[in-house]
């Protein structure tokens, strides 16, 4: 791996922990490169745009989530309820309401059409049912994306504290 690849990919890391804990609220370019420790020049030279550096970090955020999702949960294969239940325990993990917090921001920005948000918002979504589709048993596989749907409306009435 190039030095440029390296210092790309800590850059990547840091504003994805950034964009994690504190949102999308405050993403302005100079904002960016003080959190990575680096310059608005710099992003500029290894990503191209703003739009560019936010798509990547967005596209490590939804790797990362799913892999994360496997390490606590494992990858056998479950039924929906059981599923649905396991992820909705997670509530109790900070650092997992917190990336689900961003996703729920992405959304928001997705659904008025503002790019680079709707197009990852796409993939993000996409990866979230392509990972419960493979932990779902053989027979329930047709339920995917109703328990993506289960799984993001009891996790959004629970920050918005609405009891399912």
């Amino acid at each position: 791996m190039s030095k440029v690849e390296i210092k790309k990919e800590k850059v990547i890391q840091a504003i994805a922990f950034y964009l994690i804990n504190e949102g999308l609220a405050d993403v302005g370019i100079r904002k960016l490169a003080a959190v990575s420790d680096t310059s608005d020049r710099m992003l500029i030279y290894y990503f191209g745009t703003k739009d560019g550096l936010i798509g990547e970090v967005l596209t490590f955020i939804a790797g990362g989530f799913t892999s994360q999702l496997d390490a606590v949960l494992g990858e056998h294969q479950r039924d929906a309820a059981q599923l649905i239940e396991e992820v909705y325990a997670l509530r109790e993990v900070p650092e997992f309401m917190s990336a689900i917090r961003l996703w729920f921001e992405i959304v928001g920005h997705a659904v008025r059409k503002e790019e680079p948000y709707a197009t990852y918002a796409k993939t993000i979504g996409r990866a979230w049912i392509d990972w419960i589709d493979t932990r779902l048993s053989a027979e329930q596989k047709d339920q995917t994306i109703a328990t993506f749907a289960e799984i993001e409306g009891r996790l959004m009435f629970y920050l918005i504290e609405i009891e399912p």
